[in-house]
């Protein structure tokens, strides 16, 4: 819900991120058990006890080999791990972070440098409840926690223009629901942002890991190979 001049306008706030952020944690997770199940089969499996049969040179290229091919195992396992354990960040945390760069200077056509700032603010539409920036949405909850806690106390507020009394319940009824609606929105902009900054780290994992998988595949050939030339 948002406010012009005192009307209340609704904006729909939905949490398809949950749902979206789900199945990306559920991808991640394949992903860590996947790694970890290939690092113990390399470990256990490629007759690493045998090295010190070989010759110089094929021990030395076995050992090579099997080293790569398990720090790839083990870099994955790391990369995917940092996804699922990116926290959270909340909406104040995005707002200092919109602040600190630059981002309300209404005459900066690209104001922030920021990238998790500049994808909220490409979405805001849809991300900020009718408001222009994270900051002014996150104040339009601290105005209507201050105005409820005035109203409690027995004063009388000023509510965009219009002073609003405690006897008044229609109207702080209106301003409860503003206020509801506004944590609805910021918990929501929680989930898109969160679900977004995984969604990045995950694209560059995956930029890489075509290339990360055909190394891995044949450092696994090359100890193989290796390996079978015993001295």
């Amino acid at each position: 819900m948002s406010y012009n001049g005192g009307q209340s306008q609704e904006v729909p706030v939905t949490r398809p991120s949950v749902v979206a952020l789900t199945d990306l944690r559920s991808t991640v997770k394949w992903l860590v058990a996947a790694a970890g199940a290939t690092a113990t089969a390399l470990v256990g499996g490629l007759q690493l006890t045998r090295l010190h049969d070989l010759t110089t040179r094929a021990g030395v290229i076995s050992a090579v080999a099997a080293a790569v091919a398990i720090a790839l195992a083990l870099w994955l396992l790391t990369e995917a791990a940092r996804i699922l354990a990116l926290p959270r960040p909340s909406a104040i945390e995005i707002s200092n972070t919109e602040i600190n760069s630059g981002s309300l200077d209404p005459d900066d056509p690209h104001p922030s440098g920021d990238t998790t700032v500049r994808w909220v603010l490409d979405h805001a539409e849809s991300l900020l409840a009718g408001e222009r920036t994270v900051t002014d949405l996150c104040s339009r909850r601290a105005i209507a926690q201050r105005a409820l806690r005035d109203l409690r106390r027995g004063q009388a507020v000023t509510w965009y223009s219009q002073v609003v009394t405690p006897d008044d319940h229609t109207r702080t009824t209106q301003i409860s629901l503003v206020l509801q609606h506004t944590e609805a929105a910021m918990i929501a902009l929680e989930d898109a942002v969160h679900h977004h900054q995984c969604q990045e780290k995950l694209t560059r994992l995956m930029t890489v890991f075509p290339w990360a998988a055909t190394v891995f595949v044949a450092a696994v050939i090359v100890f193989a190979i290796a390996s079978a030339s015993t001295a």
